[in-house]
């Protein structure tokens, strides 16, 4: 038995009272450097009558410059955010067995919207909207929501580590899996960041990665936030910070003091100013470096983007970050 009359069974598993149950197109999809994703129609027959249902199936990577990978985790969030004012897919099974198609993995309905490249170029309907998305997942009650689960191991007690040391424990484990946890950049900013936490620093859910790839798009509305791999409980402020990160990683054009166009849509859809973007583009710069260290597969190995982590670092935190 292949993994197609596997997974065929394990959907009519699912679906008891289906007279007929077939897998219709079968294809990859377009998606992130670090996520794989498999669109299918699911068609069900049930007293003569044929559905078709557009699905897309998230398997686990066994490695990547992201992982440790947990599809289950994913699933959790975006089940736990259909009850919210965040437009996310539905998601339907999470399946751990390994047996089936060769790792964990689970289903979600697929949304039909248009996506956009990695940056926003210059302001728009489109940008706007976003930003007013990135605003609900930021206002998510993710007590109520059930989000515990992001908080670090031990961590959900009623102290709570600081909006920074929740994030960076997750972005520590990851460098650590990399063996990069002592390499001394690393080291270094990671201390700078737990000493210099901004006094108005909240706990919030976060996206993780709010690049423009990570919406879907009708018209000028989003109708999906995708991709929710890195959802942790911080400061909203490090999604601006990562996004500003890609930036200064990948070509783009960091703003003045962490600032980005991201960040002044959000101003504006919120009414709220935003303070500090120097330190979250710094903790930004942190998981930036990690990621390019998984993509090159060594600390020295992706020499352009760990020389421009290290010139945006000086140009926000002074000379001493200089390569």
């Amino acid at each position: 038995m292949d993994w197609r009359d596997r997974l065929l069974a394990y959907l009519q598993a699912q679906l008891p009272s289906a007279d007929l149950i077939e897998i219709g197109r079968l294809s990859s999809m377009p998606a992130g450097a670090s996520n794989e994703t498999v669109a299918l129609d699911l068609r069900i027959t049930s007293d003569g009558v044929t559905t078709t249902v557009p699905l897309v199936l998230r398997p686990q990577r066994q490695d990547g410059i992201l992982a440790p990978y947990d599809v289950e985790r994913q699933f959790r969030v975006m089940r736990a955010l259909a009850r919210t004012a965040v437009p996310v897919p539905a998601v339907l099974w999470y399946e751990s067995d390994p047996a089936i198609f060769g790792a964990p993995f689970f289903f979600m309905e697929r949304v039909v919207g248009d996506t956009l490249p990695l940056f926003w170029y210059g302001p728009s309907e489109r940008l706007l909207a976003a930003a007013q998305a990135l605003a609900a997942i930021h206002a998510v009650d993710w007590r109520a929501a059930g989000l515990d689960l992001l908080l670090p191991a031990g961590g959900s007690g009623p102290a709570l580590p600081s909006p920074i040391a929740c994030e960076l424990a997750m972005w520590r484990a990851r460098a650590d899996g990399l063996r990069i946890g002592r390499a001394p950049l690393l080291i270094a900013l990671g201390d700078y960041l737990e000493r210099n936490e901004p006094a108005d620093a909240r706990h919030a859910l976060t996206h993780g990665d709010p690049n423009p790839g990570n919406y879907l798009f009708r018209g000028n509305d989003v109708v999906a936030v995708v991709d929710w791999e890195l959802a942790a409980i911080g400061d909203p402020r490090s999604d601006f910070g990562f996004y500003a990160a890609l930036l200064a990683a990948f070509g783009g054009m960091p703003g003045e003091h962490g600032s980005s166009l991201l960040s002044d849509a959000y101003a504006e859809v919120t009414g709220s100013a935003l303070h500090s973007l120097e330190y979250y583009e710094a903790f930004g710069l942190y998981r930036m470096a990690i990621v390019m260290s998984g993509w090159a597969g060594r600390m020295g190995g992706g020499a352009y983007g760990m020389d421009a982590i290290a010139r945006r670092l000086s140009a926000l935190l002074g000379p001493r970050w200089a390569a």
